[in-house]
């Protein structure tokens, strides 16, 4: 969800999580709150939804593109 400039919910992050096969359904508020808390994610309040929304904060973006970087060359396959 990082490569795409989008606001998500957590009800999409659970989606996400499941069609990967990473079971998350009773772990995605924490896992939210954490990445939250360690400055990762952005919250996004919209005067049209009652719910917030999340981004990956630009520190989150480095983050995964030293992540990437360092594991490019490998084969997780």
């Amino acid at each position: 969800m990082a490569e795409k400039d989008i606001y998500w919910t957590w009800m999409r992050l659970d989606r996400t999580l499941a069609i990967r096969g990473i079971p998350g359904f009773s772990n995605v508020a924490n896992i939210v709150t954490n990445l939250m808390n360690e400055g990762m994610v952005d919250t996004v309040y919209n005067e049209n939804s009652s719910r917030p929304r999340y981004r990956v904060s630009e520190q989150g973006h480095q983050l995964l593109g030293q992540i990437n970087e360092v594991t490019r060359h490998y084969n997780f396959s």
